[in-house]
């Protein structure tokens, strides 16, 4: 597979990172992701463009999706909290599960006086719930209080898309300070841009921020 460019957007941290790789799959992209201290732990893959599902490390990975009418081999990675919600009549087993998950032994030991193995079920799926929802509404939190500050940093810049330069400055600090790439590059990177600028002759579509944005809502 030829080197291609994923761009990953992490609703869970509010990060974004772009990296060029010839990873096939799954699981040879989160290798990468990982040696790059790239988190992932506990989130869904989906491919924003052509809205693949990606389940397990052995899914490959979408080859010439159309975007915005012409074929791009570049995805873009959306990282997003699984789907968790308590079916009414759900098992002790999976109440049990979610309880530790969620470290909720204290809150419904002080709730119901006892410990949660001796609590019923439907009491147990009301403890379990609001965890959920809260956890949802933290998430939804986050990620409105990321794009009012990328939208009063971006009032700032004066470009025609503010949104990526700003996405792209953010990217190469971040980069910087993991030492994934050090201060000389970004000096060589900045004496190189005009000759870039110049072999820029062909027109190609742009994944923007407020696309992944809006792939994100698709979900």
């Amino acid at each position: 597979m030829e080197t291609r460019t994923i761009m990953i957007a992490n609703t869970k941290t509010q990060t974004r990172h772009s990296i060029e790789t010839s990873a096939t799959t799954l699981g040879e992209l989160q290798d990468q992701m990982a040696a790059m201290g790239i988190d992932f732990t506990g989130m869904a893959f989906t491919e924003g463009i052509s809205k693949t599902q990606l389940l397990t490390r052995d899914s490959v990975l979408p080859t010439n999706v159309m975007y915005k009418g012409q074929p791009t081999n570049n995805l873009v990675m959306l990282l997003t909290n699984p789907s968790k919600k308590i079916e009414s009549g759900a098992s002790r087993k999976d109440l049990y599960l979610m309880i530790k998950e969620y470290g909720l032994q204290d809150e419904i030991k002080e709730k119901y006086g006892k410990n949660f193995t001796m609590v019923g079920n439907a009491e147990l799926e009301e403890v379990v719930s609001a965890a959920l929802k809260k956890e949802e509404e933290e998430a939804q939190e986050a990620e409105n209080s990321y794009d009012d500050v990328l939208e009063e940093e971006c009032s700032s810049v004066e470009c025609s898309h503010p949104e990526i330069v700003n996405w792209l400055g953010k990217t190469i600090m971040g980069m910087v300070k993991d030492e994934i790439i050090y201060v000389d590059d970004i000096a060589a990177l900045n004496e190189l841009l005009p000759t870039y600028m110049e072999a820029l002759t062909v027109n190609k579509p742009e994944i923007t921020d407020d696309d992944i944005n809006q792939m994100l809502r698709d979900l």
